[in-house]
């Protein structure tokens, strides 16, 4: 049934990482204010930085609730839910931290390479609580594909934007993240610095398809490792480094294997002492 960790277990990231949708959900501090819940859907859209901080790759919406959110009070829950296989529910808890595109925060963790179109923020949560719960209750769902039409959308409003001096065409990305992105519906502040940002917004044409999985990797390979885990250099200078998660498999089966000498050896003390 349901468990408390301060951290989330590393038995638990394979499995965050493979799952094709999550939820997050955010609210402001007034109690006439709107709760606000948010799918994100597109592949690789999640990195599991430590076992106390990950970060999703923000795109474009008619709303901003989950930015201006953060910018009040910084409060935050992403939830996952197994649609297939053992039923199961996580929640993380945690504080978050909005990086606008153009900045040098969302520079660090978001290069060109890995950007989706209509991209607007890095989504950076410092996790203090993770919770598990049944999902007995959530039915069974079977995957056939991420849709594209956001992610063509917005590459045409880019696409527009690169054709004008300045980067900031009528029709283009900034001119609507100024006309749906700057306010949320309580009237908090949303995006400040993206829609003025002077670079021009681009991805790579991998990136331009929602079932392509981010770092260069096909949908075979991210099943065959569930996914790489990205992470930030400890020193806090948002360098983006990469490490395996194909390891952790061989540290359980080493782990194991120390746990069986050890109980082991205990046996033969107590065989010896009888």
């Amino acid at each position: 049934m349901g468990q408390f960790y301060e951290s989330i277990p590393p038995s638990l990231v394979p499995w965050l990482l493979k799952q094709e949708v999550f939820w997050v959900a955010t609210a402001p501090l007034s109690p006439e204010g709107h709760v606000n819940v948010s799918p994100k859907g597109v592949r690789d859209s999640l990195t599991v930085v430590s076992p106390n901080r990950v970060w999703y790759q923000d795109l474009t919406g008619s709303g901003v609730e989950t930015i201006s959110h953060l910018r009040e009070n910084g409060r935050i829950t992403l939830m996952f839910s197994a649609f297939e296989g053992a039923p199961r529910i996580v929640r993380l808890f945690g504080k978050g931290t909005v990086h606008e595109y153009g900045t040098p925060g969302y520079d660090a963790l978001i290069p060109l390479e890995n950007r989706r179109p209509g991209s607007r923020a890095a989504i950076v949560i410092d996790v203090h609580k993770v919770g598990t719960s049944c999902g007995y209750a959530v039915p069974y769902y079977e995957f056939k594909g991420h849709r594209q039409t956001l992610l063509q959308y917005f590459d045409k409003l880019e696409r527009a934007d690169q054709t004008v001096p300045g980067a900031h065409a009528e029709d283009g990305l900034k001119a609507y993240w100024e006309r749906k992105n700057l306010r949320s519906i309580d009237g908090l502040p949303g995006m400040a610095h993206a829609p003025h940002a002077e670079r021009v917004p681009e991805c790579r044409d991998e990136m331009r398809l929602a079932n392509s999985p981010a770092h260069g990797k096909d949908a075979e390979e991210l099943e065959r490792d569930a996914a790489g885990v990205t992470g930030l250099a400890a020193n806090g200078s948002g360098v983006l480094v990469r490490q395996a998660l194909g390891r952790q498999r061989l540290q359980e089966w080493m782990i194991a294997f120390g746990l069986g000498l050890a109980v082991a050896a205990v046996y033969v003390q107590v065989a010896h002492l009888l």
